[in-house]
């Protein structure tokens, strides 16, 4: 055998042995992807039975398909009243994070001004703070401007907690945009806000989609501060109207099913719907 044929023998073997080697991992892949997707199976298959159904068999697709359990979690369960709530809580908090991060991070990366650096690093400073070691501070305040029961308390939270990070994006982002396209804005006589308002937003609408999933995730999501601040019906949300139901509907799992099933949809929707600005975040934090 000739010395330029050897690579010719040994590759084929080498595509044998790669293969070998990524079964393991799509094996494992596969593994961590059906423990994910069992939660709502379970949960799609318990909403869709009978009582009864589910005292005979907890797991497989049910015998009888009945849609008695979503009707119980909408109207007994007061999941409508809840859902309302997580979207006005939802809408205000992206609203005002919106108006918030993008001044700040126009401010932060494409102005001059004193103190810029100083209050940048102040702002990322509490990226480092665990929120959990604010909790009795944040109920004394809320409590002192009465805000407790009322929306605009998690709203301010939500806004509060996530900010350093959103700011962090819309900097990181603004920067890499050509500071030429901000000196022919004024050379053309746009004013600082009309430059942000009519050229940095319009480009920044990749960052702003990626900032919206970030925040509608968490907020929908959150739990804690929603237990600690709102302990009214009118204004409780999904999550905390979820965990009442658990005592409510405690000989009647399908509706609890069906509740979790209503909970956990937009969630999984806005995913599906956005995963490729999520990829794109997670690509760019991690090459940054």
């Amino acid at each position: 055998m000739s010395a330029a044929s050897i690579p010719e023998a040994i590759q084929p073997a080498r595509i044998r042995a790669g293969s070998i080697l990524r079964w393991p991992v799509v094996a494992g892949m596969t593994l961590i992807a059906l423990s994910a997707l069992f939660p709502l199976y379970f949960m799609t298959a318990g909403a869709f039975r009978t009582k009864l159904d589910w005292e005979r068999s907890l797991v497989g697709w049910p015998t009888t398909t009945s849609m008695q359990a979503f009707h119980d979690a909408w109207v007994s369960g007061h999941i409508s009243l809840y859902f309302r709530n997580s979207a006005v809580v939802t809408s205000g908090t992206i609203a005002l994070t919106l108006i918030t991060a993008t001044l700040g991070g126009y401010a932060f990366s494409k102005l001059n001004w004193r103190g810029k650096s100083a209050c940048y690093f102040f702002v990322l400073a509490w990226m480092a703070v665990p929120p959990l070691v604010l909790m009795v501070p944040i109920y004394v305040e809320m409590v002192q401007l009465h805000l407790m029961n009322t929306y605009w308390s998690v709203i301010l939270l939500y806004t509060a907690i996530n900010l350093p990070f959103n700011c962090y994006l819309m900097a990181a982002f603004f920067r890499s945009v050509p500071d030429e396209l901000i000196e022919a804005a004024r050379m053309d006589g746009a004013s600082i806000h009309a430059t942000f308002l009519r050229v940095m937003v319009p480009i920044a609408k990749p960052a702003i989609a990626t900032l919206c999933i970030f925040n509608i995730l968490y907020v929908w999501n959150e739990f804690l501060f929603a237990l600690l601040l709102l302990s009214s019906d009118n204004v409780k949300t999904l999550t905390v109207g979820v965990l009442q139901m658990q005592g409510r509907f405690f000989y009647n799992y399908p509706a609890l099913m069906a509740g979790l099933l209503i909970a956990s949809l937009p969630v999984v929707g806005v995913y599906l719907v956005f995963q490729k600005y999520l990829i794109r975040a997670v690509a760019a934090g991690a090459l940054k």
